[in-house]
């Protein structure tokens, strides 16, 4: 008898000790890591994304392991105490149960949450395979010992979740609706996260050919003419070109300037040193700096040349989407023309254009006008066309050698004998 509950005491502690330390590591990992671990194709990470994706449920199988456990151990600090003492005395047999139920808490619940605080990734890792495999088994036996409370509670009239494992977010979201909302938000959250994490500057900079900046001979009177025309707070200051970038010209100097009466002064001396950064930069990095140093950032390319700008703003908006002011002019670089087709300005993300058609384009353009000449392999005239994955691009906007709007309609919806197929 003793050996039977010796080994129930075992194996209730290890399940125990590894549902405690699965527990603790998935109420610490926020979902945003626990994606990358499953891109990174970690071992073990698909099991612990089931997992984190209904953590009320390991919490409670936690629970009856834990009671199992702790009721295993006591019996044997029964059976123990019995054998130690054949006069069956009942302090002996208390005493030794007591030991037991306080070496179960501190091996199988107070170490392996300790080390998955210390370690939450690596620990729920390892634990997290096991763990899945107890926690649908074991569940539905959990939630039957519940019932009765949960019933007794809702009859009650309780508006809160009735599980006693319901988590943080079940607890806040009390009608389907608000919940829903909530989680989706949460997701729209993750993924820009999880996506800003893997870009850098220039797939999210100005052009340099949509950047609005000034000469450096240029006086007070024309910065203030360009800025109320912008709308724009911080203008680049340039020598001859745009390539020569020597200077930012901030709103807020040239305010004191005026006040102090030197309106007719260069703005070249009013203008702030700029701050230069690589396009390969990656945006998380550029984040981290921008906070405690500029809000602006001059993007050079790989000749030295000048390849763009970048503000914090469009950092932010990076994760949270698009802000506005009073100032901003609302652009629209997406216009739906019906059946099937759309007006798309060339500063277009080529994700953007995925995501809209469903298409997996992967060339190394960022927009859509980027896209639309390297399959062209030229400048485009107004009219040409190129076609790739049952898309048809069509230039219909150019400024000079650049492009500036597309059509963009699936390809069998037109036939142009003179497009250039991809």
């Amino acid at each position: 008898m003793v050996f039977v509950v010796l080994l129930l005491a075992v194996v209730f502690g290890v399940l125990s000790a590894v549902l405690a330390a699965a527990e603790t590591a998935v109420m610490l990992l926020p979902p945003g890591r626990v994606h990358r671990l499953v891109e990174a194709e970690r071992r073990g990470s698909l099991q612990l994304e089931a997992l984190a994706a209904r953590p009320y449920r390991v919490r409670a199988v936690s629970a009856l392991v834990s009671a199992f456990a702790f009721g295993a151990v006591a019996m044997l600090g029964l059976e123990a105490g019995a054998l130690v003492n054949s006069t069956l005395d009942p302090a002996w047999e208390l005493t030794a149960a007591l030991l037991g139920v306080l070496l179960m808490f501190a091996l199988a619940q107070t170490l392996p949450r300790a080390l998955a605080v210390a370690n939450p990734e690596d620990l729920a890792l390892e634990a997290a395979p096991m763990a899945q495999a107890l926690v649908p088994a074991l569940y539905p036996f959990a939630k039957l010992l519940a019932a009765p409370f949960a019933w007794i509670i809702r009859m009650a009239g309780g508006e809160r979740p009735s599980s006693p494992w319901a988590t943080a977010a079940e607890y806040r979201a009390v009608d389907t609706d608000e919940g829903t909302e909530r989680e989706e938000a949460e997701e729209a959250l993750l993924e820009a996260v999880s996506d800003f994490a893997e870009k850098v500057v220039r797939e999210i900079m100005v052009p340099r050919t949509d950047m609005k900046s000034l000469p450096d001979t240029a006086r007070a009177a024309d910065a203030v003419a360009l800025i109320d025309k912008t709308g724009f707070s911080r203008l680049p200051v340039y020598h001859e070109s745009t390539d020569d970038i020597r200077g930012v010209l901030y709103a807020k100097d040239l305010l004191v300037a005026l006040a102090a009466g030197k309106a007719d002064s260069p703005i070249i001396a009013l203008a702030r040193a700029p701050y230069y950064v690589p396009e390969s930069k990656p945006i998380e990095e550029l984040l981290a700096e921008m906070r405690t140093t500029t809000h602006i950032a001059i993007v050079a390319d790989e000749y030295g040349g000048t390849a763009g700008m970048v503000t914090l703003e469009d950092l932010i908006e990076e994760i949270v989407g698009e802000i506005s002011d009073e100032y901003d002019r609302e652009e629209t670089l997406l216009v739906d023309l019906g059946d099937g087709r759309f007006r798309v300005d060339a500063r277009l993300p080529v994700d953007d254009l995925n995501e809209l058609f469903g298409t997996e384009i992967d060339i190394d353009a960022d927009s859509v006008g980027g896209l639309f000449t390297e399959l062209a392999g030229k400048i485009p005239s107004p009219g040409e066309s190129v076609e790739i994955e049952g898309l048809r691009l069509t230039a219909t906007d150019l400024q000079g050698t650049r492009i500036r709007q597309l059509t963009v309609e699936p390809a069998a919806t037109s036939e142009d004998e003179g497009a250039t197929h991809a």
